[in-house]
């Protein structure tokens, strides 16, 4: 009967394989990720802002198997593209089109953040309405869960725009990871909406509505104004001609008395 014996090296060469053989087994399904988008069962995750990296994403988007997008953020505003929920009706919650997700962030902002704001908007920069079927499970009432791993509390506003706001509890410290677990349903599905988030962003629970800009209001054209009268230059009336005074009378006898005497002297002579 042969014996065989096994080496300390082959022993450790082998307990190597195992273990890498585990890990690799307990490393979670890696999505097809080019260029800051990541494909997963059918829908695209993308990033759709700057100061932030998609890292990972898992999970079919049920409830039991949620997406699990893994992110490391060092901005304080950041969006998530998601796309070709319109082409994916295998995911669907409460008889609605959409899915549940976590978010799990790693805090590399360097900053403390006491809360920490998700938004869904339809178009990026712009509050999602209450009619326009984007929201947070909403309706759904106690089942819909929105939960994080640090905070304790959250506040949500559904009429002027779709948000969640975390706060209270341990908050996140910097090289720390949260995460975040909610449903998002779309009863009008787009082909691309945006989950926006803002570490450390503590919203108005009553936030003021989006105001759309107006085009200037034209002024009235003025009045045309009456013009004056022209002044009526009445003709100047003729100057009268000077009236010659009278001769006094002292005068003409004086005269008439040295015609006489001139008269006489030249008679005389003749």
């Amino acid at each position: 009967m042969g014996i065989f014996t096994t080496d300390a090296r082959q022993i450790g060469v082998a307990s190597l394989i195992s273990a890498g053989l585990l890990a690799f087994l307990s490393i979670p399904a890696e999505a097809a990720c080019l260029a800051g988008r990541c494909s997963q069962d059918g829908l695209v995750f993308s990033e759709a802002s700057q100061n932030f990296r998609i890292t990972n994403v898992t999970g079919s988007g049920t409830p039991n198997n949620p997406f699990v997008v893994y992110q490391d953020i060092w901005g304080l505003d950041i969006s998530v593209a998601v796309d070709n929920l319109t082409r994916t009706p295998q995911h669907s919650v409460f008889n609605r089109p959409g899915f549940a997700i976590s978010i799990v962030s790693r805090n590399l902002t360097g900053a403390f953040g006491r809360f920490y704001d998700h938004e869904l908007q339809e178009t990026a920069g712009y509050a999602s309405g209450e009619n326009d079927g984007l929201s947070f499970a909403q309706g759904i009432g106690p089942a819909r869960p929105y939960t994080s791993s640090h905070y304790s509390r959250a506040d949500e506003i559904t009429d002027v725009r779709d948000f969640i706001n975390f706060y209270r509890g341990a908050g996140v410290r910097p090289g720390e990871t949260v995460r975040f677990n909610y449903f998002v349903t779309d009863t009008i599905p787009n082909r691309r909406f945006y989950i926006r988030q803002r570490p450390d962003y503590r919203t108005n629970t009553t936030p003021t509505p989006r105001v759309s800009p107006q085009p200037p209001r034209q002024s009235a054209p003025p009045r045309p104004t009456r013009p004056s009268p022209a002044p009526v230059n009445r003709p100047a009336k003729p100057a009268r001609p000077p009236v010659a005074s009278p001769i006094p009378k002292t005068i003409e006898l004086n005269l008439s008395s040295t015609d006489r005497l001139f008269n006489l002297k030249q008679n005389c002579f003749q």
